[in-house]
């Protein structure tokens, strides 16, 4: 008995450990940023480089597209950024709208708890850092870290003016751990996967999706970034659409610019009807994907790894 009370006792100990281990901390580096001034410039940019190193280069090029020679030069155009009228405005929207961002970080944690739970030898973000990645990305990763530009999820408030309505829509605030953990899913399985025609996108893409649905705690329209309104679409006319597919001989294409809307954010799914949102092709490998796990006897770490398409449709039994 004494054994066994040992055992359990290390078993929540080392619980604990775990949960330690998984709580992703958090920085606002937009609200950094603006704090830049002539006066703190050489500080601010030493306390950066120790806490990030090579973060704000990467930052400043790739979501800004501040290219710079050298050092006074980088300092003239970045205390000019950061005090200009149209920049500040900007910032001025994100921070009223997310003035507090822990319910993100406690999602965000729970999300890779759960995935640390089916793949715990995985690797997860060491930090989160939420930005304003004015229009670049709304997910990135530099060194392990995390970039979450907040911009893409100011919705009706971006202050873009050539911003089109479906994107609007689209970049709401609610899709953000959706997006997250897709970004992080694909990066950790794309290398096991050999993408080359629409059906290998199709079953990667619902494996994704399938995962998605396990960890979060999320309503299915948001995993597939659609409205509710297109998902009882999709569900309603679900036969229709895997016929149109088929009609369409799309699984053996292998360009993917003649069926990147069954991927990507649109209005909707070229060659759809028009009332189909955009990236349907998400929607179809999931229901793909479930069926493939209800109909055969495999784990999620056996489906992750394999990476024959034309062998999981087949033993999918998908036939709507």
């Amino acid at each position: 008995m004494k054994i066994i009370k040992l055992a359990l006792i290390f078993l929540v100990l080392n619980s604990c450990v775990t949960q330690d281990k998984t709580e992703i901390k958090s920085e606002r580096f937009d609200l950094n940023l603006f704090l830049l001034d002539s006066s703190n410039f050489d500080k601010k940019i030493l306390e950066w480089e120790e806490e990030n190193k090579g973060f704000l280069n990467y930052y400043l090029q790739n979501h800004i597209g501040m290219y710079y020679d050298n050092d006074s030069v980088k300092k003239s155009h970045l205390l000019t950024f950061v005090s200009h009228p149209d920049v500040l405005e900007f910032q001025k929207n994100i921070q009223e709208n997310f003035v507090d961002l822990d319910i993100y970080n406690e999602k965000i944690n729970a999300a890779f708890r759960e995935y640390l739970n089916i793949f715990n030898d995985s690797t997860i973000p060491k930090k989160i850092i939420y930005c304003n990645s004015f229009n670049s990305y709304g997910v990135d990763v530099y060194n392990q870290n995390l970039i979450v530009g907040l911009d893409f999820y100011l919705g009706e408030f971006h202050p873009a003016s050539n911003i089109w309505e479906y994107l609007k829509v689209r970049y709401h605030e609610k899709y953000m751990i959706a997006d997250i953990m897709e970004y992080w899913i694909t990066s950790s399985f794309i290398h096991k996967s050999s993408i080359d025609v629409f059906q290998d996108e199709l079953i990667f893409k619902g494996k994704i999706v399938y995962l998605m649905n396990l960890i979060l705690e999320e309503d299915n329209h948001v995993l597939f970034r659609f409205s509710k309104e297109d998902l009882e679409w999709c569900n309603i006319h679900e036969a229709n659409i895997w016929k149109e597919i088929i009609s369409l001989d799309l699984m053996y294409n292998k360009e993917y610019n003649s069926y990147a809307t069954f991927f990507s954010d649109s209005p909707y799914t070229k060659g759809m009807p028009k009332e189909s949102p955009g990236r349907i092709g998400y929607w179809v490998g999931y229901k793909i994907i479930d069926s493939y796990m209800k109909n055969n006897n495999v784990s999620v770490q056996q489906l992750m790894n394999n990476a024959n398409s034309q062998d999981i449709l087949l033993k999918s039994k998908y036939r709507p």
